[in-house]
């Protein structure tokens, strides 16, 4: 696949915390994925999460420059939690230039709605759900609307909590070992972002009554 040069933040729960997190290590590789293809892409996380103060209280410094010296392709920033009319203006700046917008669920439940609500045509937001059978998750995964986001980009396993909450063309089934999961998110982000483009060519075929289409499965899927 190849691959138009876009701006990417992806909002994270933690970079950090590989054993504590393991979707921290699909992050890392897909952002050696993301800069072995060109792309222009910044993590964020929040300073003080409780996963990451897990991961330096266990590892020290250790962690921190395991993180810097075996990734140091990742651009990598910790951010201040924020609220309200703060946050907002906040995101706003921050995307301001970004083509896409990659939000994990689990991270503030304030700053993933707020990503969602600002879906532009000129930014495409993803959220990204990797993990399955996590009650807190579950919460938060029901409670977040999904119909806002470019996309869902989810464990098979999660699919039926957004199954009728977004269209099903949204929904992209990923699975698989680290690297090739990182692969499809990479692949299945930047597909949403040209599905929408050309005029959400989706809904138009919903419409015009060809009926839901199945949930898509991303290359890097294990069926």
């Amino acid at each position: 696949m190849t691959f138009p040069r876009l701006r990417w933040v992806l909002f994270v729960r933690s970079l950090v915390a590989v054993e504590e997190h393991p979707p921290a290590q699909v992050f890392r590789l897909l952002g050696r994925f993301l800069a072995l293809h060109d792309q222009e892409a910044v993590f964020l996380e929040e300073r003080g999460n409780p996963l990451t103060v897990q991961a330096l209280r266990r590892r020290g410094a250790a962690a921190l420059r395991e993180l810097a010296t075996a990734w140091p392709e990742l651009r990598y920033h910790t951010v201040e939690h924020r609220i309200g009319a703060d946050l907002v203006e906040w995101l706003g700046r921050t995307l301001a230039t970004a083509d896409l917008a990659l939000v994990e669920l689990g991270v503030d439940e304030n700053l993933a709605y707020w990503v969602g609500q600002l879906t532009r045509p000129h930014l495409h937001t993803i959220l990204v759900d990797l993990l399955p059978n996590v009650p807190e998750l579950e919460a938060l995964r029901r409670r977040l609307d999904p119909s806002p986001f470019t996309a869902v980009i989810c464990h098979p396993m999660n699919v039926p909590t957004y199954r009728g909450r977004t269209s099903a063309r949204r929904i992209v089934v990923v699975d698989g070992p680290p690297e090739r999961l990182a692969a499809a998110i990479a692949e299945a982000a930047i597909a949403a972002l040209l599905q929408a483009a050309e005029g959400l060519q989706g809904i138009s075929t919903e419409e015009n009554g060809s009926g839901p289409a199945p949930s898509q499965r991303a290359n890097g899927g294990s069926g």
